[in-house]
């Protein structure tokens, strides 16, 4: 059967595009005006009425900001009818722009464009002017989506950069390479110096590709892959049927990108287990193959003896499941999927300071389960991101006084004072005075799990703004009587729970306790099955192998998906530029960065969702913002 992933991808990211704001159309006439200052060259261009900053940048193909630092005035003016303005010209050579040889299939030149905001890509082919058709051509792996620090070639039709029309010099995108930082405590967006290397390439993306994939299927446990229906349901917790859905979801992902992207793929599929033995038996299969990219294997031992042979050998792999650090030491070569624990701290300043600015946080720890340098790493993170004073309203003040008498039950009637953080409001001078405003001191605090700590925690609740209590502790007995102690709470003062580090394991507690405290989860995997995207990859894969798509299914799909994609833009020796590639993907997101030189790549990127209260089930939180547009 035909694998429609790709239809997915288009249906939930690439359709009812948004409606684009109209620009007075920019008619640039290089042949006229230009001047020569300082060796360069610059066009004059006169600005009409209804033109536009971005009419006029996308029209030049060069970036606003690149207008404004040669044309300050516009900062202080705006941009004016009749103003004239300088636009750079860059004349496109073998040194600023891809070219392709005299011999290339493709025949023309274009421009490497580093994408500054997460859009559609059919978004983008408007704003650069260009077809559509041709630009797929140049970008045949490039989805209904492009992402920040992407890099895509945009078609620069009918003129050849060896052989210029007309003598005439073609404007080249200077774009500033920006990413998202995802190991700033601020969660800020950051300018980063992208390697020079890391641009994608055609012959990148035709060319065949050779991945192992070692995955312990135990073939010797069952007589054949092939099982019926009924048998699966009945084995299905076997040790022999453990993993086949990581390689049922990969191969769901290589049907698609072979399919429908020209993907060229060999594909060696090796039985690793825990057993050494075997691993040693794979490395003499590999050995003397010119392999691409290693995924796997899974256990630790066995992955030390491919990671040896991969290191020697120069390739990349891949390991999907060790939450160990250690296996990233002294292994440039390696990938790490699972993000370590000690990358909540980071998610978590970043969620506090996107999500709750005025918040009164408190950091509650279990101090007999848990590890004290993650408790100690977890308040760092947060007194870096709580600001010491907080201020709201005098509207806001009113208001919560209104809700306050209707808690009350006092009819029509109004509190005339109520007393909030130890400080006393009047209802009539917050009324004669609603442009005014009040400020609370916010310190934060860290406490054990005590009665009197509780008692603490309970006590300087805040009715006007977010109580988030951050719980960390290992033990569901301590999420147990944390729930239990505070739920009563809710009925006056709004409260947030974030339960780290594995609350989601606990599947005892009670739901009505969690949904009335807005409880947040941090996981390094999250199926949303309200995602169209989801729902449709379970229907594909409950169709093509007559079974229910689990965790490890989502994760093979992926995994293929993401690195093979990768392997079509940037190539097997480019792994320096896995920090700067980003794909929607179905199960979790990728954020590799590499904490020494000599070290291999981490994945930091911790999957958060909530409790929703209206819809009573789990929803997703992104805290960057290329994951909310």
């Amino acid at each position: 059967m035909k694998n429609k992933i790709w239809i997915l991808w288009l249906l939930l990211f690439g359709a009812m595009l948004a409606p684009m704001k109209a620009h007075a159309q920019v008619v640039v006439d290089r042949s006229k005006e230009i001047v020569t200052i300082s060796s360069k060259q610059y066009y004059m261009h006169h600005v009409k009425r209804g033109e536009t900053l971005y009419s006029i940048s996308r029209a030049y193909q060069v970036t606003e900001d690149e207008i404004l630092r040669l044309n300050p005035e516009i900062n202080d003016l705006g941009l004016q009818a009749e103003m004239v303005i300088g636009i750079p010209v860059v004349t496109v050579t073998d040194d600023n722009v891809n070219v392709n040889n005299d011999d290339d299939e493709y025949g023309e030149g274009y421009i490497i464009h580093t994408v500054k905001e997460p859009m559609k890509t059919s978004r983008l082919v408007r704003e650069w002017n260009v077809d559509e058709n041709e630009f797929r051509r140049l970008n045949p792996s490039v989805g209904s989506r492009v992402f920040v620090g992407q890099k895509v070639l945009i078609p620069m039709p009918g003129v050849h950069p060896k052989q210029p029309q007309n003598n005439e010099p073609q404007a080249v995108s200077q774009d500033t390479v920006v990413a998202v930082n995802p190991n700033s405590v601020s969660g800020d967006t950051v300018v980063v110096e992208q390697p020079v290397e890391c641009h994608p390439s055609l012959a990148n993306a035709h060319r065949t590709y050779r991945v192992a994939l070692l995955v312990p299927l135990y073939l010797n446990d069952i007589d054949r892959l092939d099982l019926s229906k009924d048998k699966i349901e009945k084995t299905k917790n076997a040790r022999a049927l453990k993993f086949l859905q990581f390689y049922e979801g990969f191969m769901m992902a290589v049907d698609s990108l072979t399919e429908h992207y020209g993907l060229r793929l060999e594909l060696t599929v090796i039985d690793v287990n825990e057993n050494v033995l075997g691993a040693h038996a794979a490395v003499d299969q590999l050995r003397g193959e010119s392999i691409d990219m290693i995924i796997g294997p899974f256990f630790s031992k066995s992955f030390a003896v491919v990671q040896e042979y991969a290191l020697s050998h120069n390739i990349m792999v891949v390991n999907p499941l060790s939450e160990r650090e250690s296996i990233l030491v002294d292994a440039p070569n390696v990938v790490k999927l699972k993000p370590a624990e000690q990358g909540m701290a980071t998610e978590l300043a970043a969620l506090i300071r996107t999500r709750y600015p005025k918040a009164k946080v408190t950091l509650l720890a279990d101090a007999e389960t848990t590890d004290g340098a993650m408790v100690d790493a977890l308040e760092h993170a947060l007194a870096e991101v709580i600001v010491p004073e907080v201020q709201l309203t005098n509207s806001e003040m009113l208001n919560l006084i209104i809700k306050e008498s209707e808690r009350r039950k006092m009819g029509k009637r109004r509190l005339s004072t109520l007393e909030v953080e130890g400080q006393i409001f009047s209802s009539r001078a917050l009324g004669e005075h609603p442009d005014g405003v009040v400020y609370f001191s916010n310190p934060f605090r860290r406490l054990s799990f005590s009665d009197e700590d509780i008692n603490r925690f309970k006590e300087g609740l805040s009715s006007a703004r977010e109580n988030v209590l951050v719980a960390y502790g290992k033990d569901v007995v301590f999420a147990t009587k944390v729930l239990n102690n505070i739920n009563k709470s809710t009925q006056k003062c709004p409260i947030t729970l974030i339960g780290l580090p594995n609350w989601d394991e606990f599947d005892n507690l009670l739901v009505e306790n969690l949904l009335n405290m807005n409880a947040i989860y941090f996981d390094d995997h999250f199926i949303d099955y309200n995602d169209t995207v989801v729902l449709k990859f379970v229907d594909d894969f409950r169709t093509k192998y007559e079974s229910e798509p689990m965790g490890y299914a989502f994760e093979g799909f992926d995994v293929g998906w993401y690195f093979l994609n990768y392997l079509m833009q940037y190539g097997p020796q480019a792994m320096d530029c896995l920090p700067y590639y980003h794909l929607p993907m179905l199960n979790t997101r990728y954020y590799f960065t590499k904490k020494k030189q000599g070290e291999g790549l981490e994945n930091q990127y911790w999957n958060i969702y909530q409790y929703d209260n209206e819809s009573i089930e789990l929803k997703p939180i992104f805290i960057y913002s290329e994951e909310e547009d």
